[in-house]
């Protein structure tokens, strides 16, 4: 189960670098640069965040594989936490950036997962999290 986790995280977060081309950086970007443009296509029709999602699933692949449920509790909850406040710290910039456009993109795709499930909650996502749509 860990490795299938490492492999899937690991290939999205790479399909993700490879669809947003010269719009990733691993530094969230505070100003728009004439080049950056909204990516919606390819997996980031999935997920608002896919590059997260796959590092997310990489990272706890690797505790599931250690066997160390201790570990792997706590730091599955670091992580989220880690990456629920740089999404909110990003899509402050990207609604800044893109507008509307954005806004309707955030309405149509998740952070997390294809889909948020019957109960309509997207838990990672911080204006929404634990909260019905």
């Amino acid at each position: 189960m860990g490795l299938l986790m490492v492999v899937f995280g690991e290939c999205l977060r790479k399909a993700a670098m490879f669809t947003a081309g010269s719009n990733f950086n691993h530094v969230v970007q505070n100003e728009k640069s004439d080049t950056h443009t909204l990516v919606t296509s390819g997996v980031y029709a999935w997920f608002r965040h896919p590059s997260y999602v796959g590092w997310f699933y990489w990272s706890i692949g690797t505790q599931v594989m250690l066997c160390n449920p201790i570990c792997g509790v706590v730091y599955a909850l670091t992580v989220w936490r880690f990456f629920r406040d740089r999404t909110e710290e990003e899509e402050i910039s990207l609604i800044h950036f893109f507008g509307e456009e954005y806004l309707e993109y955030k309405k149509r795709v998740p952070t997390v997962k294809p889909y948020n499930g019957p109960s309509g909650k997207d838990y990672w996502s911080p204006s929404t999290a634990g909260r019905t749509k």
